[in-house]
């Protein structure tokens, strides 16, 4: 990968720590449409709800299989699980109860994607095809064939007007949700497709590969290629858009985490998960995302403006070189100690910021001397 000037600060919290027992690690990971619930499917075959503020657990569901995919409705009041036992299960997010079993797959259940009204549910499986749902009377209006290998990801376009899922065959395939007509394949991928994405407004789509490349889409019809990304040293498992559609946010295998410019289809951001990542999610209101990977753990990923965290520094440095004479010394150390306060120590050890504040305690005399032994 060039090197390149990162325009982007990745500030890290994490919410849920790494899993201490093997029960507890999570497989997938889902947020609501509002953004203030995540749906987690657990090692142990539950189905955990947590605030999305802080991972502070709001309901347990024990299921008797383990969950392979999940996704809340539109309107947030249901959750739809896929699992390995082949099944597609409707939860009562308030109850915790099962409202519905829907069965039709012959291999577990990958993947899952709500249409945009909330009354129809589309389901990829191992078992190659996809099977569309509708949930008013739980019962399969299409199944959709076309795939050789598993049906890794499915997504419905925000717009209503198709389904793209992809494949460990490597294919990306449009299809009419409401005829079951297939509408175009595309083969722009080399190996296995682990993921697609639309943006919130479905204007594009991303989708995350095997081959180490992401490739964004125009949401034409059919799909054209955009642009190829390259930066990944490793798998691509995991995209998602922000909400404003500004920027992408793509995870591999190797645990690199990378931000891209949607304008200038550069890497903005970059971080470092504990393990391979998994799922992203961005929060709808605020420009932060979630990430998932193989420990179980669940991190908060804050994205800031590299300039409007240096700022805040460059101006006070400004006002110390306005000051030769040192008139206002005690003044200016003050405010630095101000301006500090109001950074995390992780931040302040980032090497962008830290020349910047090592200017500014030189300039304030605030450098420690170094002590020289005497022979």
């Amino acid at each position: 990968m060039e090197s390149r000037e990162i325009s982007l600060f990745l500030k890290r919290e994490t919410l849920k720590p790494e899993a201490a027992v093997a029960g507890d690690i999570t497989r997938r990971l889902a947020m609501n449409r509002v953004g203030r619930m995540i749906g987690a499917a657990c090692q142990d075959r539950t189905i955990r709800l947590y605030d999305a503020r802080n991972c502070e657990e709001i309901q347990r569901i024990q299921d008797d299989v383990l969950c392979t995919s999940l996704a809340f409705s539109p309107n947030g009041a249901f959750l739809a699980t896929g699992d390995v036992g082949r099944t597609v299960k409707i939860w009562d997010i308030r109850e915790g109860t099962r409202l519905a079993t829907l069965e039709g797959h012959t291999y577990p259940v990958l993947s899952l994607a709500f249409s945009p009204d909330g009354n129809h549910l589309v389901s990829g499986s191992g078992d190659t095809s996809l099977i569309v749902w509708n949930l008013d009377s739980n019962e399969k209006t299409h199944q959709l064939r076309g795939h050789s290998l598993y049906v890794l990801s499915v997504d419905w376009d925000p717009n209503d007007n198709r389904i793209v899922s992809s494949s460990v065959d490597a294919t990306i395939r449009e299809w009419d949700p409401y005829s079951g007509t297939p509408l175009a394949t595309h083969e722009e991928h080399r190996t296995a497709v682990q993921q697609v994405r639309f943006s919130h407004d479905g204007q594009k789509l991303a989708s995350a590969s095997s081959d180490h490349v992401v490739v964004l889409w125009l949401a034409e019809h059919p799909l054209r290629v955009e642009k190829r990304l390259h930066a990944h040293n490793e798998e691509v498992r995991a995209v998602a858009f922000s909400p404003d559609g500004k920027y992408l946010a793509s995870g591999s295998a190797d645990k690199a985490l990378f931000v891209w410019n949607l304008e200038t289809f550069t890497v903005e951001g970059e971080g470092v998960t504990p393990s391979e990542i998994d799922g992203i999610e961005w929060y709808p209101d605020k420009l932060a995302f979630l990430t998932e990977d193989d420990t179980g753990a669940i991190v908060r990923w804050d994205v800031t403006e590299l300039d409007a965290i240096l700022e805040p520094f460059r101006n006070l440095l400004q006002e110390i070189e306005n000051d030769p004479a040192g008139n206002r010394r005690e003044e200016l150390i003050r405010k630095y100690n101000e301006v500090v306060s109001n950074y995390d120590p992780e931040v302040l050890r980032d090497k962008r910021l830290f020349y910047v504040n090592w200017q500014c305690k030189k300039a304030l005399g605030l450098l420690k001397a170094k002590v020289r032994s005497s022979s």
